[in-house]
C-alpha cells in the first residue's frame, strides 16, 4: 500500500451508531493533523456524499445488515473508484479479511484493534503523521 494523498485527506465513516461513528472521527482527528472527517449513519447517505464532494477514504462497517461491508465496498467503489475503502468489524477471521479484499476493500481493520490496526493503515494510506503527544495528554 502506497501513499496516494499528500495533503487535507477527507475520510467518510460510516456507521448506523452516532456515538460509535463521532468517537472513531475523535479519535482519528485527535491523532492527525490536517485531516477533515465526514460522517454517515448509512451506506445511502454516504452513497449521496460521495456524489457531491471528494473523499480519499471511507471507513465502513463491515458488521451491519443492509447494503454494509462487502456489498457497501462494491457500491462506493461503483460510484467513486478512486476513493479507498477500510472496511472494519469486529470479526477478524481470514475469511472475513480475504471477502473484503476481493470486494476491493484496501484494508481490513478489527474493531477490536483500531489504535494498532487503523491508525498504522491511515498512516499509510493517507502518507500522514500521527500528532506527538506528550505524557498526559490524551
Amino acid at each position: 500500500m502506497t501513499a496516494r494523498y499528500k495533503s487535507n485527506p477527507v475520510a467518510l465513516v460510516v456507521n448506523a451508531h452516532c456515538a460509535a461513528r463521532r468517537a472513531l472521527c475523535d479519535r482519528i482527528e485527535a491523532s492527525f493533523a490536517n485531516f477533515r472527517m465526514c460522517e454517515a449513519a448509512t451506506m445511502e447517505d454516504a452513497l449521496i456524499m460521495l456524489g457531491e464532494e471528494r473523499i480519499d477514504v471511507v471507513l465502513i462497517e463491515g458488521d451491519g445488515g443492509g447494503i454494509g461491508g462487502l456489498k457497501g465496498t462494491r457500491a462506493i467503489l461503483e460510484r467513486s473508484p478512486n476513493t479507498s475503502v477500510v472496511v472494519m468489524s469486529t470479526f477478524s477471521e481470514p475469511t472475513c479479511r480475504s471477502a473484503a479484499s476481493r470486494a476491493g476493500a484496501v484494508a481490513f481493520v478489527s474493531k477490536r484493534a483500531i489504535e494498532t490496526e487503523l491508525m498504522p493503515v491511515l498512516e499509510e494510506l493517507l502518507g500522514l503523521q500521527r500528532i506527538e503527544r506528550t505524557a498526559g495528554f490524551e
